[in-house]
């Protein structure tokens, strides 16, 4: 059993943002547990980072979609290190690039059981035992932009991170309601430069998914979100928005909202639009 030290549960950890946060958290001299479905690329990864890591790293092979996997995760968590100071969930997967009508109940089963459901089993796995403890501790939950605003071809996805907005939102009035020792914050960036698609093929043959796929390998280095969050988490930020141009997004939003005129085409909505033209087969 490690003590002590503060220790950090990190979903999602085996690459893109949250390997990017696992290595803040080391950093910061955090011990961390990283959970990732894809246990061969996981045990590689946390071996990787013991090398030089001045703090103890268990590594949990997990699918947060199945909540029995999120409770042995929890167990494992506490039986090892016997506490949690910081929990992020941030697994997530982007689903097919698709209009709603053209995506399979399964499709967006999928989204919704890995994104907002992981999300959930994590909470409530783990809130009952960080409730208990001493110290304060801290649930973090990954959204996106599109958990503020929507687009074109991310239904499924936008649906899903609204609702992680609402769930800690909720989760944020329940805990200072019943006065727990538990802070909550909600992050939500913008495209970062991580495997988002990786785990999402194409609903059909086309180009956008490859196309998106360059846009995003051109996007903000994760390393720099995921300093970002750390920080803000540090001044217990509640709406974590490392990207100026998601505060635009979500202004814009809210004024059209007010004044009862159609969806804001945001900046980033007309570059989805473009490539979804450019990608479109011709007839």
């Amino acid at each position: 059993m490690i003590m002590n030290k503060r220790v950090a549960v990190i979903t999602g950890a085996a690459s893109g943002l949250g390997f990017a946060l696992t290595k803040a958290c080391i950093q910061q001299g955090m011990h961390v547990v990283m959970a990732d479905i894809t246990a061969t690329v996981l045990a590689e990864q946390a071996e990787k980072l013991r090398q030089d890591a001045p703090t103890e790293i268990l590594a949990v092979a997990c699918d947060v979609s199945k909540q029995d996997n999120v409770a042995q995760l929890a167990k494992q968590t506490f039986a090892y290190f016997n506490r949690v100071d910081l929990l992020i969930n941030n697994a997530g997967i982007s689903g097919h690039l698709a209009p709603i009508w053209e995506l399979t109940n399964e499709h967006i089963h999928q989204v919704l059981d890995v994104n907002l459901h992981g999300v959930i089993h994590g909470v409530q796995q783990f809130l009952p035992l960080m409730i208990k403890q001493e110290h304060r501790s801290h649930v973090v939950n990954m959204a996106s932009f599109y958990g503020l605003c929507s687009g074109s071809q991310m239904g499924a996805y936008a649906m899903s991170k609204h609702a992680i907005v609402a769930l800690s939102e909720s989760l944020y009035f329940d805990l200072k309601r019943l006065k727990k020792p538990v802070d909550v914050s909600v992050v939500c960036p913008s495209f970062a430069n991580t495997q988002l698609l990786a785990n999402s093929s194409p609903a059909h043959t086309d180009k956008l998914h490859d196309m998106m796929s360059a846009l995003i390998e051109r996007s903000r280095p994760a390393d720099d979100v995921a300093e970002h969050i750390l920080h803000e988490l540090n001044n217990k930020v509640f709406y974590i928005l490392p990207d100026k141009e998601v505060k635009d997004y979500c202004e814009q939003r809210t004024q059209a909202i007010i004044a009862q005129t159609p969806p804001h085409e945001h900046s980033l909505e007309k570059i989805i639009a473009s490539l979804s033209k450019r990608a479109a087969p011709i007839n």
